[in-house]
């Protein structure tokens, strides 16, 4: 998972060889059975048991989870909606006692929507705990993002408050980010959800709202100025903005966050970059907002980058080269 250090593995030993080569064996002969049973259409329980017994070795196999699915769907007992739903939930127990052992499994996730989706009876905010609960396992699991935002999407559908189910999620975020602000995933949902809670409000409120991104995008900057989580959605705050007067005052706070950044890290690198780019862009919105002292200091920001990174010199001499131009200023 993300973050955790890659153990050193030793030598197996010969008994080890011999039981994993049992394994192996053991898995090939099921695989054949269930690839058999598929072939030949059988819609049993015994083939639902196979299907189970291969799932649990190997979460990968896409098309035994669709024929497992078929499976289901054929059975005389899945018409009885009581029934169904004693089904289903013994198979959502079964995939949360496979979650843990592979929780990038696409096809696992996958098939746990159309468990919930079929179910007579789902328990959506039983599932968004549960959710929750496995994201505490890896915060940054993209698939269990996709899915607390298939769960979320379900339980706003049958809210009578839909602003409160976005609101509550837009705190989520918030968590998740303030435990660990390189978590894109959460940054990511929280830019899905931004738009929905500006919607919610007047003006004055509006401003309130971005005012506290602002704020926690400033925290996550100052907790680590290189990580590239928290600039990626200040420069997708810039875009939602409503005029370019807005932008510029978003720049402008972009712009003195960073001086008093660079006060106490005077050589990091990330924080550099993004004062040029956000000079360059507030001088591109507003032609003569960038004074000429401002001007020379991007140019003098860009020789101390070449020195800093210069894996990158290249890069930033071509930078220097087009704000001269643009600017009339000598490089």
């Amino acid at each position: 998972m993300h973050g955790r250090r890659r153990q050193q593995e030793r030598e197996p030993t010969q008994d080890e060889l011999q039981q994993a080569k049992q394994r192996v064996d053991r898995y090939r002969t099921l695989n054949s059975h269930v690839m058999d049973l598929k072939a030949t259409s059988v819609s049993t329980n015994d083939a639902l048991d196979a299907t189970k017994r291969l799932l649990e070795q190997n979460t990968e196999l896409h098309t035994v989870w669709n024929y497992r699915r078929t499976i289901f769907t054929s059975l005389d007992e899945w018409q009885c909606q009581d029934t169904r739903q004693e089904m289903l939930d013994g198979e959502l127990k079964f995939l949360l006692g496979i979650i843990t052992k592979n929780i990038k499994s696409y096809w696992m996730w996958n098939h746990r929507m159309w468990a919930l989706s079929s179910l007579p009876r789902p328990e959506w905010q039983r599932e968004l705990g549960l959710v929750a609960k496995l994201l505490a396992l890896d915060a940054r699991n993209y698939h269990g993002w996709d899915y607390r935002r298939f769960v979320v999407a379900q339980l706003k559908d049958a809210a009578t408050d839909k602003h409160e189910v976005d609101t509550q999620e837009f705190a989520f975020t918030t968590e998740q980010i303030n435990h660990d602000c390189a978590n894109h995933s959460a940054w990511h949902n929280r830019s899905k959800l931004l738009p929905e809670i500006l919607a919610q409000r007047d003006e004055d409120g509006q401003l309130e709202v971005l005012q506290t991104e602002n704020d926690l995008i400033l925290n996550a900057i100052y907790t680590d100025p290189d990580d590239q989580n928290a600039w990626l959605y200040y420069d997708w705050l810039l875009d939602i903005q409503k005029s370019d007067e807005d932008r510029s005052r978003l720049l402008r706070n972009k712009i003195a966050a960073i001086r008093e950044l660079l006060e106490l890290e005077e050589d990091s690198k990330r924080p550099l970059v993004e004062l040029v780019s956000a000079y360059a862009e507030l001088e591109r919105l507003q032609s003569g907002s960038v004074s000429e002292p401002e001007k020379k200091e991007c140019l003098e920001t860009l020789r101390r980058l070449e020195s800093i990174d210069p894996y990158r010199v290249g890069r930033y001499t071509d930078m220097s080269r087009t704000l001269s131009k643009q600017w009339a200023l000598s490089a």
